[in-house]
């Protein structure tokens, strides 16, 4: 029977958002993930998420913990501990900011595509109204002899 120790990160979405150990990579999937508070299992602040199938046969869960309720300066009293079946040794992660990885969508790329977007609506705007100027130029405005002349077609009996 195989046994793979898990890889193990902390996450973070933003600073006011909760901290989640996530472990992936992990067999068989009899684990279990918990954090605690100078040696004691914490149950209040903590969502225990579900052991999820890796597309490799691996298996992956996390568990979350609510850090707004703390000040950052006992941050280092709280340990993520990952167990698994059969392996004597925890996984234990101390929470520390400098660990944390930001899982959160980053503005500058979303900031250089708006305005690239917002320059291409520009540019084709631009182009529409030079066609649509172009095609009208060729038109002679409609003047009264010209109205005149119309009408007298119009009026002619047909062949």
């Amino acid at each position: 029977m195989r046994t793979e120790m898990p890889s193990v990160s902390l996450l973070q979405k933003s600073p006011s958002s909760p901290v989640s150990c996530h472990a992936t990579g992990f067999y068989p999937d009899r684990a279990a993930m918990f954090w605690t508070r100078d040696g004691e299992q914490l149950h209040h602040d903590v969502d225990h998420g579900e052991i999820l199938p890796n597309h490799d046969g691996s298996f992956q869960m996390s568990v979350a913990l609510n850090v707004s309720s703390f000040p950052a300066e006992h941050w280092g009293k709280y340990r993520c501990v990952f167990q698994l079946s059969g392996v004597k040794e925890d996984h234990v992660i101390v929470l520390d900011r400098a660990v944390i990885r930001e899982n959160a969508l980053p503005l500058l790329p979303l900031i250089i595509g708006a305005a690239v977007a917002a320059l291409a609506l520009l540019l084709i705007a631009g182009v529409g109204l030079l066609v649509y100027r172009k095609r009208n130029a060729n038109e002679k405005p409609l003047t009264a002899a010209s109205s005149a002349e119309l009408i007298e077609r119009l009026n002619q009996p047909s062949a």
